[in-house]
């Protein structure tokens, strides 16, 4: 009989340290953007490439097992990536609802074992519902407050032009697109800040796709149209980075103030931005922290649908934290301090990590 219990125990103990018990969890990251980080490729930037870059950092501290698949801009290739993304049956899939391609297409597909959440884009509450509906297990998402930047942008873009000239503001804005929450978020909240101020001349609105070198095209023909112009709201960096480059082209750089969102550094032989908005580039690190406290039962409600007002203007508290994100990584902060598994859980701020990349 003892002999029968001492099995019992040493089969139980093997169970308890059994490899399976030391499982990670699997997440995959259908990722829109490219692997690759050269300026040839990324011509929109390489925010995508860093979103990436940073949510390793975060796996590695949280023990995921984080696969990403880049669909290299290619909405065709995205719904193929999530197709084989179901297949291999991770734990949890992360995907961008870029231009509702993901949304459209996950009702098509058996996704009822597999948790989703969307990350930086999401479907309406309409679309949602029916999804729901559908089978499609949703369980968050996160998003930054587009609207809110849209607006600060506007607002730091005029405090700077106040206090260095003393002309009328005349303002240009140079979109992303027509059609992604990102691009119309950000030009509606620059729209209700343009609207509550008269002082303002607004020039006018043109898309730029996101693109350096359609923003120097056009930022070129309307200099030509409207030399007045001294101030340049653009939908991201890239976008200032072509506005730039077409000021010093006609010779008004010294005339003009532009600002952009990201972050991003200034390529070889063009001047950084006046203003750039950023910190959302670190919102798939958080999406992990909330996927994995989520997974751990750490919340003790299900996972909700956020908007995060995480933007911040660079200034000289935030340039180390950017140059990390534009030149390395992330590697020196320990992510695991902003799980619910910590023994003192930090707020994910841009602030709270600034310190722990300083410490």
């Amino acid at each position: 009989m003892r002999r029968l219990k001492k099995q019992f125990l040493i089969f139980l103990l093997c169970l308890i340290i059994s490899p399976s018990s030391f499982a990670k969890l699997n997440i995959t990251f259908v990722n829109p953007g490219f692997a690759d980080s050269s300026d040839e490729i990324n011509t929109t930037g390489n925010f995508w490439f860093k979103v990436s870059k940073i949510m390793r950092n975060a796996a590695d501290d949280l023990d995921i097992n984080l696969h990403i698949k880049y669909a290299n801009r290619n909405h065709i290739s995205m719904k193929e990536l999530i197709r084989q993304a179901i297949k291999d049956n991770p734990d949890y899939l992360i995907v961008v609802d870029e231009k509702s391609v993901v949304s459209k297409y996950l009702a098509k597909l058996n996704t009822r074992n597999i948790p989703i959440y969307f990350l930086y884009s999401r479907p309406a509450i309409g679309k949602f519902i029916s999804l729901k509906r559908e089978g499609v297990n949703i369980i968050g998402s996160v998003i930054p407050d587009n609207y809110s930047a849209g607006k600060t942008l506007a607002q730091q873009l005029l405090i700077e032009h106040t206090t260095t000239s003393t002309q009328p503001a005349n303002i240009l804005a140079l979109i992303g697109d027509y059609t992604t929450p990102a691009s119309v978020e950000r030009a509606a909240g620059l729209t209700e800040f343009v609207e509550q101020h008269e002082d303002i001349n607004f020039i006018g609105k043109e898309v730029a796709n996101w693109s350096e070198q359609e923003s120097y095209v056009k930022t070129l023909a309307f200099m030509e149209f409207a030399p007045e112009i001294n101030i340049i709201w653009c939908a991201n960096d890239a976008i200032g980075f072509g506005a730039k480059r077409a000021l010093q082209a006609h010779n008004s750089a010294h005339k003009v103030i532009v600002g952009g969102m990201n972050w991003d550094s200034a390529p070889k032989g063009i001047e950084a931005l006046d203003i750039t908005l950023g910190g959302h580039v670190l919102l798939g690190a958080y999406a992990l922290i909330n996927i994995a406290d989520h997974h751990n039962g750490k919340t003790q409600t299900s996972l909700n649908h956020s908007s995060l007002a995480i933007f911040n203007n660079l200034n000289a508290e935030i340039v180390s934290l950017a140059k990390h994100i534009n030149e390395t990584d992330l590697a020196d902060i320990d992510f695991s301090q902003f799980s619910k598994t910590a023994t003192d859980p930090q707020q994910f701020t841009v602030a709270n990590l600034v310190k722990a990349l300083n410490k």
